[in-house]
């Protein structure tokens, strides 16, 4: 028996699990109001290299 770790269909879920949570993140980075950027004391392009890094 196999293992969670190397069952296909686990990998398969798993990754795109990981994919839509990477363009939910995206989208909340691309959405969100250049104001709060400064607030936070970045920016929108830093935000995204830094999701980018996770990768």
């Amino acid at each position: 028996m196999t293992t969670a770790k190397t069952n296909p269909v686990s990998r398969f879920f798993s990754g795109v699990a990981r994919s839509i949570s990477f363009a939910t993140q995206a989208d909340r980075l691309a959405n969100t109001p250049d104001h709060v950027f400064q607030a936070r004391g970045t920016t929108r392009q830093r935000e995204i290299r830094n999701l980018l890094d996770r990768l």
